[in-house]
């Protein structure tokens, strides 16, 4: 039985015999207390984080600036976990063989290549078990200053899952206006004249519209989106007023935390007023890489999904807009045509103007010099929101 497996471990082979000292030393990491900060190489809290866990668990989630340092594949890990229901002796000694096999490499990679002997290194497995452990073992040996998140990537979701409780506690102010008025540059300009933002789009790695997605990188999965919100969450003073872009229940693909957007209904709006040959300026910025001729395939494909918004005759005239390279006539056609429109419509159906999410302020841009001095008019005038 397994108690039988474990007593006849601590027994000695031979009478007589004394378990000697431990030849290493390995740190656990306890994250269970919120006010201490999560892990990350930033600030030199941690020279390398390396994540143990099999190459699909660490693509649907890992924790923010992690290295993935398998020490089990993904059918690796399977076949383990399957024969460890049949036989535990068996499956450690194949998963050994595994791990020792993998960790070999890892010796000899990239991860830890340019490291010295008194660099820290944290260790994360799935439960900060047998993975993180016999990767850590080795490293500490080798003379690395070596950790173990306790209780694994299993203690880090659920620390992530608490600060994603505190979004509905914060106190928002939603900078709000239509396409091209320069959200994403005014939150920027708000950062730096010291206000607190969290840039969703850049989390999301989507700007929020049809044409939105990156063409050279994927969105985050749902888990990971919110361990990288829960990284900014953290740094946050609550007493201070937080400045975030309006966006839908959505941004591409991933979803808002309902306890953010319960709150982001409720909360006071600045609206940007900006003319609209200032908008199609900044557009055409944001999305300048359609204007590269072996990205235009890619950009009418999806012009072509508006079809069912604006109808088949104005989708063919953006399409052959495009074809002719008349930018400014394409962005203004598809802001006034498509884009305002479905602006009003999102923005009567994300705002509670009877519970208190009603415009407070309206800003005129009139070109780029204005952000950052509205950014500090905008600061001062929602000072004292937070309470």
């Amino acid at each position: 039985s397994p108690r039988d497996e474990r007593r006849d471990r601590k027994d000695p082979p031979f009478p007589g015999m004394t378990v000697g000292p431990p030849r290493e030393t390995i740190w656990h990491l306890s994250i269970d207390d919120d006010s201490k900060p999560l892990p990350t190489t930033e600030d030199g809290q941690w020279d390398a984080i390396l994540d143990a866990r099999s190459p699909g668990e660490y693509a649907e989630d890992h924790v923010p600036g992690s290295i993935s340092t398998p020490v089990l594949g993904n059918s690796e890990r399977a076949e383990v976990g399957t024969r460890y229901k049949m036989d535990r002796f068996s499956a450690r000694r194949i998963g050994a063989a595994l791990i020792s096999e993998s960790i070999a490499k890892i010796l000899r990679g990239e991860a830890i290549a340019g490291l010295r002997n008194s660099s820290k290194i944290l260790v994360i497995c799935w439960r900060g078990g047998e993975r993180s452990h016999s990767l850590a073992t080795i490293l500490a040996r080798v003379g690395f200053k070596t950790g173990v998140l306790k209780g694994g990537y299993k203690g880090y979701r659920q620390r992530v899952r608490r600060f994603i409780a505190k979004l509905e506690h914060l106190n928002y102010v939603v900078i709000s206006g239509p396409t091209g008025s320069g959200k994403t540059v005014f939150l920027k300009s708000l950062k730096r004249k010291g206000a607190q933002v969290i840039d969703l789009e850049g989390l999301a790695n989507h700007k929020g519209s049809i044409l939105g997605d990156s063409l050279t990188s994927k969105q985050p999965t749902q888990k990971h989106f919110e361990g990288s919100l829960a990284a900014v969450v953290e740094k946050l003073d609550v007493n201070k007023p937080v400045f975030i872009e309006d966006e839908g229940s959505r941004v591409g693909c991933v979803h808002l935390p309902i306890e953010l957007w319960r709150k982001k209904k409720i909360s006071p709006r600045c609206r940007l007023k900006v003319p609209i040959q200032q908008r199609v300026k900044i557009t055409r910025q944001d999305y300048t890489y359609f204007e590269d001729k072996k990205n235009l395939d890619a950009l009418c494909e999806r012009l072509k999904g508006l079809k069912k918004k604006v109808g088949a005759e104005s989708v063919e005239r953006y399409l052959q807009t495009a074809r002719e390279g008349k930018w400014n006539e394409l962005v203004q056609d598809l802001l006034e045509t498509h884009y305002d429109k479905a602006y009003s419509k999102s923005a009567e159906r994300n705002t509670d103007e009877k519970e208190g999410g009603e415009t407070v302020m309206e800003v005129n841009l009139e070109c780029e010099e204005d952000y950052d001095r509205q950014a500090e008019a905008v600061i001062k005038r929602f000072s004292n929101t937070a309470t």
